[in-house]
């Protein structure tokens, strides 16, 4: 675990130097109907204009996702069930316990699923968004 922060932890700092790959100033936001349980939300550390989000998510069973994108890094932990992730154009993702996902950044509508009828799923969200900037776009 603590390698897989590290190397998260790498990562989210490379993407922020970078920037996002679009400008979703003007989009409307799109809020998750999953529970969320906002962890922490700071600003990144040597870089200006940049916060780092860490949301817990919890989905009940047969939870549907809306359609988004996200203008900037997002990294999916999955503790608990099993999430799917469906992407156009690309075959379903599902991920189980202690799988690791990078959400892709800009135009990508993606949308995620809990297809169990009968268990719930847990999963820790890692995002570096700018300030006033939404976190997730909405999709058609």
């Amino acid at each position: 675990m603590k390698r897989f922060l590290l190397s998260l932890g790498a990562a989210v700092v490379m993407v922020a130097v970078i920037g996002p790959a679009s400008d979703a100033g003007a989009a409307e936001e799109y809020v998750s109907k999953a529970k969320a349980t906002k962890l922490m939300q700071v600003p990144l550390e040597g870089v200006a204009g940049k916060n780092v989000h860490i949301v817990h998510f919890s989905a009940p069973a047969g939870f549907v996702g809306g359609k988004h994108s996200h203008p900037g890094p997002a990294f999916v932990y999955v503790l608990e069930g099993q999430l799917t992730i469906e992407m156009a154009g690309e075959p379903p993702i599902t991920l189980g316990p202690g799988d690791v996902f990078q959400e892709p950044v800009g135009d990508r509508v993606m949308q995620a699923r809990n297809k169990s009828a009968t268990h719930g799923v847990k999963i820790v969200v890692f995002q570096i968004g700018d300030e006033g900037v939404p976190l997730m776009i909405k999709a058609e």
